[in-house]
Protein backbone atom coordinates (compact mmCIF):
# COMPACT_ATOMS: atom_id res chain seq x y z
CA UNK A 1 0.00 0.00 0.00
CA UNK A 2 0.50 3.94 0.22
CA UNK A 3 1.92 5.49 3.16
CA UNK A 4 1.88 3.69 6.02
CA UNK A 5 -0.31 0.77 4.83
CA UNK A 6 -3.12 3.44 3.58
CA UNK A 7 -4.48 4.11 0.27
CA UNK A 8 -4.69 8.66 0.12
CA UNK A 9 -6.85 10.59 -1.69
CA UNK A 10 -6.43 14.40 -1.50
CA UNK A 11 -10.25 15.65 -1.86
CA UNK A 12 -9.61 19.56 -2.22
CA UNK A 13 -5.72 19.69 -3.34
CA UNK A 14 -5.33 22.91 -5.46
CA UNK A 15 -3.76 24.22 -9.13
CA UNK A 16 -2.09 27.44 -9.04
CA UNK A 17 -3.04 28.46 -11.80
CA UNK A 18 -0.46 30.96 -14.09
CA UNK A 19 -1.13 34.70 -15.22
CA UNK A 20 -1.37 34.24 -18.31
CA UNK A 21 -3.95 31.09 -18.44
CA UNK A 22 -6.75 32.91 -19.80
CA UNK A 23 -4.80 35.47 -22.37
CA UNK A 24 -4.15 31.94 -24.05
CA UNK A 25 -7.21 29.66 -23.30
CA UNK A 26 -10.12 32.59 -23.27
CA UNK A 27 -12.57 32.33 -26.75
CA UNK A 28 -12.26 35.13 -28.76
CA UNK A 29 -13.05 37.91 -28.40
CA UNK A 30 -12.78 37.91 -24.52
CA UNK A 31 -9.35 36.85 -25.14
CA UNK A 32 -8.20 40.62 -25.73
CA UNK A 33 -9.09 41.36 -22.31
CA UNK A 34 -7.81 38.75 -19.91
CA UNK A 35 -7.39 39.09 -16.38
CA UNK A 36 -4.30 40.51 -14.72
CA UNK A 37 -3.04 39.53 -11.23
CA UNK A 38 -1.08 41.48 -9.13
CA UNK A 39 0.44 41.60 -5.51
CA UNK A 40 -1.07 43.80 -2.93
CA UNK A 41 2.18 45.43 -1.99
CA UNK A 42 2.97 46.17 -5.35
CA UNK A 43 2.50 49.92 -6.33
CA UNK A 44 1.23 48.41 -9.61
CA UNK A 45 0.01 45.80 -11.94
CA UNK A 46 2.49 43.82 -13.08
CA UNK A 47 5.19 44.11 -11.09
CA UNK A 48 7.48 41.58 -8.97
CA UNK A 49 7.11 38.25 -10.93
CA UNK A 50 7.97 35.47 -9.80
CA UNK A 51 10.73 32.68 -12.05
CA UNK A 52 7.39 32.03 -14.69
CA UNK A 53 6.14 35.84 -14.93
CA UNK A 54 3.54 35.32 -12.06
CA UNK A 55 2.34 37.70 -10.03
CA UNK A 56 4.05 36.96 -6.89
CA UNK A 57 1.84 36.42 -3.51
CA UNK A 58 -1.08 37.00 -5.84
CA UNK A 59 -3.22 39.29 -3.68
CA UNK A 60 -5.59 40.76 -6.09
CA UNK A 61 -6.81 40.84 -9.63
CA UNK A 62 -8.59 43.13 -12.29
CA UNK A 63 -11.29 42.00 -14.32
CA UNK A 64 -13.69 44.02 -16.56
CA UNK A 65 -12.31 47.21 -14.17
CA UNK A 66 -13.33 45.24 -11.36
CA UNK A 67 -11.01 45.03 -8.82
CA UNK A 68 -10.76 41.66 -6.97
CA UNK A 69 -10.10 41.34 -3.80
CA UNK A 70 -12.13 44.06 -1.55
CA UNK A 71 -8.93 43.83 0.73
CA UNK A 72 -6.41 44.47 -1.89
CA UNK A 73 -3.65 46.88 -0.64
CA UNK A 74 -4.73 46.31 3.07
CA UNK A 75 -1.17 46.21 4.85
CA UNK A 76 -1.95 44.19 7.20
CA UNK A 77 -2.78 41.51 4.93
CA UNK A 78 -0.12 41.85 2.46
CA UNK A 79 2.42 41.64 5.28
CA UNK A 80 0.57 38.66 7.25
CA UNK A 81 0.04 36.74 3.74
CA UNK A 82 3.78 37.48 2.81
CA UNK A 83 5.17 36.25 6.07
CA UNK A 84 2.86 32.80 5.76
CA UNK A 85 4.13 32.50 2.59
CA UNK A 86 8.27 33.10 3.90
CA UNK A 87 7.49 30.07 6.42
CA UNK A 88 6.09 27.78 3.95
CA UNK A 89 8.66 27.96 1.52
CA UNK A 90 10.93 27.25 4.12
CA UNK A 91 9.75 23.68 5.21
CA UNK A 92 10.72 21.80 2.18
CA UNK A 93 13.44 22.81 -0.59
CA UNK A 94 10.64 21.20 -3.17
CA UNK A 95 8.69 24.63 -2.56
CA UNK A 96 11.25 26.59 -4.24
CA UNK A 97 10.91 23.79 -7.09
CA UNK A 98 7.47 24.45 -7.87
CA UNK A 99 7.67 27.77 -7.34
CA UNK A 100 10.03 28.19 -10.16
CA UNK A 101 8.12 25.76 -12.49
CA UNK A 102 4.87 27.87 -12.10
CA UNK A 103 3.21 24.69 -9.92
CA UNK A 104 3.10 22.61 -12.24
CA UNK A 105 1.36 19.15 -13.06
CA UNK A 106 4.97 17.82 -12.65
CA UNK A 107 6.16 19.38 -9.63
CA UNK A 108 2.77 18.88 -8.26
CA UNK A 109 2.98 14.71 -8.62
CA UNK A 110 6.31 15.35 -6.76
CA UNK A 111 4.53 17.08 -3.92
CA UNK A 112 1.92 13.90 -3.89
CA UNK A 113 5.04 11.72 -3.94
CA UNK A 114 6.49 13.62 -1.09
CA UNK A 115 3.24 13.19 1.05
CA UNK A 116 2.35 9.88 0.21
CA UNK A 117 -1.35 10.83 -1.61
CA UNK A 118 -1.88 8.75 -4.71
CA UNK A 119 -4.92 10.61 -6.13
CA UNK A 120 -5.75 14.64 -5.70
CA UNK A 121 -8.97 15.91 -6.85
CA UNK A 122 -7.89 19.19 -8.54
CA UNK A 123 -9.60 22.74 -7.38
CA UNK A 124 -8.55 26.01 -8.38
CA UNK A 125 -7.41 28.95 -6.93
CA UNK A 126 -7.58 32.06 -9.55
CA UNK A 127 -9.62 29.71 -11.36
CA UNK A 128 -12.44 30.42 -8.62
CA UNK A 129 -10.98 34.07 -7.33
CA UNK A 130 -11.61 35.26 -10.91
CA UNK A 131 -15.34 34.66 -10.70
CA UNK A 132 -15.57 35.82 -7.33
CA UNK A 133 -17.48 39.71 -8.15
CA UNK A 134 -21.41 40.01 -8.68
CA UNK A 135 -20.74 42.82 -11.71
CA UNK A 136 -19.12 40.49 -14.08
CA UNK A 137 -21.19 40.20 -17.47
CA UNK A 138 -22.43 37.19 -17.50
CA UNK A 139 -21.39 35.77 -20.80
CA UNK A 140 -17.66 37.21 -19.96
CA UNK A 141 -18.18 35.24 -16.65
CA UNK A 142 -18.93 32.15 -18.49
CA UNK A 143 -16.00 32.93 -20.52
CA UNK A 144 -13.73 32.53 -17.70
CA UNK A 145 -14.98 29.26 -16.63
CA UNK A 146 -14.70 27.65 -19.89
CA UNK A 147 -11.14 28.80 -20.47
CA UNK A 148 -10.36 27.57 -16.88
CA UNK A 149 -11.65 24.08 -17.37
CA UNK A 150 -10.30 23.80 -20.53
CA UNK A 151 -6.54 24.54 -19.25
CA UNK A 152 -7.37 22.49 -16.15
CA UNK A 153 -8.21 19.28 -18.25
CA UNK A 154 -4.93 19.66 -20.08
CA UNK A 155 -3.17 19.85 -16.52
CA UNK A 156 -4.56 16.64 -15.44
CA UNK A 157 -3.60 14.96 -18.62
CA UNK A 158 -0.16 14.98 -17.07
CA UNK A 159 -1.00 11.87 -14.95
CA UNK A 160 -5.00 11.08 -15.64
CA UNK A 161 -5.04 7.97 -12.82
CA UNK A 162 -3.60 10.46 -10.37
CA UNK A 163 -4.75 14.09 -11.44
CA UNK A 164 -8.68 14.92 -11.64
CA UNK A 165 -9.96 17.99 -11.30
CA UNK A 166 -13.51 19.91 -10.58
CA UNK A 167 -15.43 21.79 -12.98
CA UNK A 168 -15.67 25.65 -12.52
CA UNK A 169 -19.16 27.01 -13.09
CA UNK A 170 -20.22 30.83 -13.11
CA UNK A 171 -23.52 31.21 -11.33
CA UNK A 172 -24.09 34.64 -13.09
CA UNK A 173 -26.02 32.43 -15.32
CA UNK A 174 -27.41 29.75 -14.46
CA UNK A 175 -27.93 28.23 -17.76
CA UNK A 176 -24.55 28.51 -19.27
CA UNK A 177 -23.49 27.38 -16.09
CA UNK A 178 -25.40 23.82 -16.82
CA UNK A 179 -23.88 23.83 -20.01
CA UNK A 180 -20.92 24.27 -19.00
CA UNK A 181 -20.82 21.66 -16.07
CA UNK A 182 -22.44 18.76 -18.41
CA UNK A 183 -19.72 20.11 -20.57
CA UNK A 184 -16.73 19.09 -18.13
CA UNK A 185 -17.96 16.17 -17.30
CA UNK A 186 -18.98 14.43 -20.65
CA UNK A 187 -16.33 15.90 -22.81
CA UNK A 188 -13.74 16.12 -20.68
CA UNK A 189 -13.30 14.31 -17.50
CA UNK A 190 -14.63 16.30 -14.54
CA UNK A 191 -15.26 14.20 -11.46
CA UNK A 192 -17.05 16.97 -9.56
CA UNK A 193 -18.36 20.65 -10.10
CA UNK A 194 -17.44 23.33 -7.80
CA UNK A 195 -20.01 25.36 -6.24
CA UNK A 196 -19.53 28.72 -4.63
CA UNK A 197 -21.22 28.81 -1.00
CA UNK A 198 -22.08 32.84 -1.21
CA UNK A 199 -24.40 33.86 -2.86
CA UNK A 200 -24.09 35.34 -6.52
CA UNK A 201 -25.97 38.67 -6.99
CA UNK A 202 -28.45 37.80 -3.71
CA UNK A 203 -29.18 34.28 -5.34
CA UNK A 204 -29.03 31.49 -3.06
CA UNK A 205 -28.43 27.85 -3.93
CA UNK A 206 -31.98 26.97 -3.11
CA UNK A 207 -33.82 29.61 -5.35
CA UNK A 208 -36.03 28.33 -7.55
CA UNK A 209 -33.33 29.32 -10.53
CA UNK A 210 -30.70 27.03 -9.28
CA UNK A 211 -32.66 23.95 -9.97
CA UNK A 212 -31.47 23.06 -13.36
CA UNK A 213 -28.12 22.74 -11.73
CA UNK A 214 -28.95 20.24 -9.55
CA UNK A 215 -31.18 18.42 -11.22
CA UNK A 216 -28.11 17.94 -14.22
CA UNK A 217 -25.54 16.42 -11.56
CA UNK A 218 -28.17 13.96 -10.32
CA UNK A 219 -28.36 12.96 -13.54
CA UNK A 220 -24.86 13.10 -14.49
CA UNK A 221 -24.15 11.39 -11.11
CA UNK A 222 -21.11 14.18 -9.89
CA UNK A 223 -21.10 15.68 -7.17
CA UNK A 224 -20.88 19.18 -6.28
CA UNK A 225 -18.07 20.32 -4.30
CA UNK A 226 -18.50 23.80 -2.17
CA UNK A 227 -15.64 25.63 -1.24
CA UNK A 228 -15.23 29.29 -0.48
CA UNK A 229 -13.18 31.81 -2.24
CA UNK A 230 -10.78 33.20 0.09
CA UNK A 231 -11.53 36.40 -0.78
CA UNK A 232 -14.14 39.74 0.10
CA UNK A 233 -14.85 40.26 -3.54
CA UNK A 234 -18.66 39.06 -3.50
CA UNK A 235 -21.13 41.09 -2.16
CA UNK A 236 -22.19 38.87 0.30
CA UNK A 237 -19.13 37.61 2.25
CA UNK A 238 -18.96 36.83 5.75
CA UNK A 239 -15.23 38.46 6.31
CA UNK A 240 -16.35 41.57 3.97
CA UNK A 241 -17.45 43.28 7.27
CA UNK A 242 -14.13 43.52 8.72
CA UNK A 243 -12.29 44.74 5.47
CA UNK A 244 -10.79 47.95 6.32
CA UNK A 245 -10.51 47.13 9.98
CA UNK A 246 -7.47 46.36 12.26
CA UNK A 247 -6.35 42.39 12.43
CA UNK A 248 -8.82 42.11 9.41
CA UNK A 249 -6.72 39.01 7.44
CA UNK A 250 -6.87 36.48 10.87
CA UNK A 251 -10.52 37.84 11.39
CA UNK A 252 -11.87 37.20 8.26
CA UNK A 253 -10.35 33.68 7.49
CA UNK A 254 -11.37 32.41 10.69
CA UNK A 255 -15.27 33.73 9.99
CA UNK A 256 -15.39 33.26 5.78
CA UNK A 257 -14.77 29.47 4.99
CA UNK A 258 -16.84 28.11 8.36
CA UNK A 259 -19.77 30.06 8.23
CA UNK A 260 -20.50 30.43 4.29
CA UNK A 261 -20.34 26.63 4.30
CA UNK A 262 -22.39 26.75 7.39
CA UNK A 263 -25.00 28.38 5.00
CA UNK A 264 -24.69 25.88 1.93
CA UNK A 265 -25.31 23.07 4.11
CA UNK A 266 -28.81 24.71 5.08
CA UNK A 267 -29.68 25.45 1.53
CA UNK A 268 -28.95 22.32 0.52
CA UNK A 269 -30.57 20.44 3.51
CA UNK A 270 -33.19 22.84 5.08
CA UNK A 271 -33.99 24.88 2.14
CA UNK A 272 -35.38 21.33 0.13
CA UNK A 273 -32.57 20.63 -2.01
CA UNK A 274 -32.16 16.92 -1.14
CA UNK A 275 -35.44 16.53 -0.44
CA UNK A 276 -36.39 17.09 -4.28
CA UNK A 277 -32.42 15.20 -5.22
CA UNK A 278 -31.99 12.52 -2.94
CA UNK A 279 -29.27 10.71 -5.10
CA UNK A 280 -27.25 14.46 -5.36
CA UNK A 281 -23.56 13.98 -3.44
CA UNK A 282 -22.55 17.46 -1.98
CA UNK A 283 -18.87 18.33 -0.58
CA UNK A 284 -18.69 20.96 1.90
CA UNK A 285 -14.58 21.64 1.66
CA UNK A 286 -11.77 23.46 3.51
CA UNK A 287 -14.33 24.97 6.19
CA UNK A 288 -12.65 22.70 9.27
CA UNK A 289 -15.56 20.18 10.28
CA UNK A 290 -15.15 20.30 14.18
CA UNK A 291 -18.84 22.76 14.20
CA UNK A 292 -20.37 20.12 12.31
CA UNK A 293 -22.42 18.16 15.03
CA UNK A 294 -23.58 21.67 16.51
CA UNK A 295 -24.60 23.03 13.62
CA UNK A 296 -26.95 20.05 12.17
CA UNK A 297 -28.64 19.47 15.78
CA UNK A 298 -29.22 23.54 15.15
CA UNK A 299 -30.79 22.73 11.86
CA UNK A 300 -32.85 20.19 13.01
CA UNK A 301 -33.92 22.18 16.24
CA UNK A 302 -34.94 25.25 14.10
CA UNK A 303 -36.82 23.10 11.76
CA UNK A 304 -38.83 21.53 14.08
CA UNK A 305 -39.30 24.70 16.14
CA UNK A 306 -39.85 26.79 12.36
CA UNK A 307 -40.33 24.77 9.62
CA UNK A 308 -44.16 23.63 9.69
CA UNK A 309 -46.16 25.63 7.60
CA UNK A 310 -42.99 26.83 5.28
CA UNK A 311 -43.09 27.22 2.04
CA UNK A 312 -41.47 23.64 1.26
CA UNK A 313 -41.62 20.89 3.36
CA UNK A 314 -39.31 18.18 4.39
CA UNK A 315 -40.30 14.46 4.80
CA UNK A 316 -36.67 14.42 7.01
CA UNK A 317 -34.48 16.25 9.83
CA UNK A 318 -31.78 18.42 7.48
CA UNK A 319 -29.24 16.05 9.71
CA UNK A 320 -30.60 13.46 7.74
CA UNK A 321 -30.21 15.02 4.42
CA UNK A 322 -26.40 15.43 5.69
CA UNK A 323 -26.07 11.99 6.58
CA UNK A 324 -27.38 10.63 3.44
CA UNK A 325 -25.82 12.81 1.09
CA UNK A 326 -23.24 14.89 2.18
CA UNK A 327 -18.95 15.03 2.94
CA UNK A 328 -17.27 17.03 4.49
CA UNK A 329 -13.48 18.10 4.90
CA UNK A 330 -11.61 18.01 8.37
CA UNK A 331 -8.38 20.30 8.53
CA UNK A 332 -4.89 17.49 8.82
CA UNK A 333 -4.67 18.96 12.42
CA UNK A 334 -8.02 19.50 13.21
CA UNK A 335 -7.89 18.04 16.56
CA UNK A 336 -11.59 19.32 17.75
CA UNK A 337 -12.87 17.20 14.87
CA UNK A 338 -11.97 13.74 16.55
CA UNK A 339 -14.50 14.54 18.54
CA UNK A 340 -17.10 15.10 15.76
CA UNK A 341 -15.76 12.01 14.09
CA UNK A 342 -16.61 9.90 16.96
CA UNK A 343 -20.08 11.31 17.90
CA UNK A 344 -21.65 10.72 13.97
CA UNK A 345 -19.28 8.24 12.52
CA UNK A 346 -16.35 8.47 10.00
CA UNK A 347 -18.33 7.82 6.41
CA UNK A 348 -18.99 11.56 6.20
CA UNK A 349 -16.13 12.97 6.32
CA UNK A 350 -12.51 13.52 4.01
CA UNK A 351 -9.49 15.43 4.16
CA UNK A 352 -7.09 17.60 2.75
CA UNK A 353 -3.45 18.60 2.50
CA UNK A 354 -4.26 21.70 0.74
CA UNK A 355 -0.83 21.77 -0.97
CA UNK A 356 0.51 23.86 -2.29
CA UNK A 357 -1.20 27.34 -0.12
CA UNK A 358 1.07 28.59 2.01
CA UNK A 359 -1.91 28.02 5.33
CA UNK A 360 -1.25 24.35 4.38
CA UNK A 361 0.90 22.00 6.36
CA UNK A 362 3.13 20.05 3.09
CA UNK A 363 5.08 18.51 3.63
CA UNK A 364 3.37 17.01 6.79
CA UNK A 365 -0.07 17.10 6.07
CA UNK A 366 -0.33 13.46 5.91
CA UNK A 367 1.94 12.92 8.65
CA UNK A 368 0.31 15.34 10.96
CA UNK A 369 -2.99 13.48 10.00
CA UNK A 370 -2.10 10.34 11.01
CA UNK A 371 -1.31 11.95 14.50
CA UNK A 372 -4.64 12.53 15.28
CA UNK A 373 -6.26 10.04 17.80
CA UNK A 374 -8.41 8.19 14.60
CA UNK A 375 -8.92 4.05 14.47
CA UNK A 376 -7.22 2.60 12.09
CA UNK A 377 -10.75 1.96 10.30
CA UNK A 378 -11.83 5.72 10.96
CA UNK A 379 -8.15 6.93 8.95
CA UNK A 380 -8.88 4.53 5.75
CA UNK A 381 -12.66 5.96 5.68
CA UNK A 382 -11.53 9.19 5.97
CA UNK A 383 -8.08 9.01 3.54
CA UNK A 384 -9.48 7.04 0.86
CA UNK A 385 -13.14 5.22 1.17
CA UNK A 386 -15.58 8.17 1.57
CA UNK A 387 -13.10 9.86 -1.42
CA UNK A 388 -13.58 7.42 -3.27
CA UNK A 389 -17.39 7.34 -3.05
CA UNK A 390 -18.08 10.68 -3.21
CA UNK A 391 -16.17 11.33 -6.54
CA UNK A 392 -16.67 7.50 -7.97
CA UNK A 393 -13.15 6.69 -8.26
CA UNK A 394 -12.40 3.57 -8.44
CA UNK A 395 -9.49 2.02 -6.11
CA UNK A 396 -6.48 1.08 -7.74
CA UNK A 397 -5.23 -2.34 -7.44
CA UNK A 398 -1.72 -0.77 -6.41
CA UNK A 399 -0.71 1.83 -4.61
CA UNK A 400 -0.37 4.82 -7.70
CA UNK A 401 2.43 7.03 -5.62
CA UNK A 402 6.31 6.50 -6.29
CA UNK A 403 8.33 4.52 -4.32
CA UNK A 404 11.10 7.20 -4.19
CA UNK A 405 9.45 10.58 -5.38
CA UNK A 406 10.46 11.82 -8.94
CA UNK A 407 12.64 15.45 -8.44
CA UNK A 408 11.95 17.69 -10.78
CA UNK A 409 14.18 20.69 -10.74
CA UNK A 410 13.26 24.41 -11.99
CA UNK A 411 15.18 24.14 -14.83
CA UNK A 412 13.21 21.36 -16.84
Amino acid sequence: MARDGYLIMDSDLHMMEPDDLWARYLDEPYRQNPPRFFGAHQAKLGENKDDKGNADNIMGMEIQGLAIPAHAGQTGATVSSRELRRRSRARHPHFQVARARGFDASSTLTAMDIEGIDVAVMYGTRGRQVLCHDDLKPDYAAALARAYNNWAADYCKTDPQRLKFAAQVAMHDVSSAVEEARRCVTELGAVAVVGTPNPVNGQLLHDEACEPLWELLEELDVPIGFHPTGNTALKDDAGRRFVGHANFHPIAHAIRNPVELMGAIASMTTGGIMERHPKLRAAFLEGTAGWLYWWLWRLDDQWEKFGPGCERSLSMLPSEYFRRQCYIALDVDEEPAVDVVNQMGAEYFVVSSDYPHSDGAFPEAIEQFLGLPLKDEQRRKIMWDNCARLYKIETPAAPLTRQAPQQVTAAE
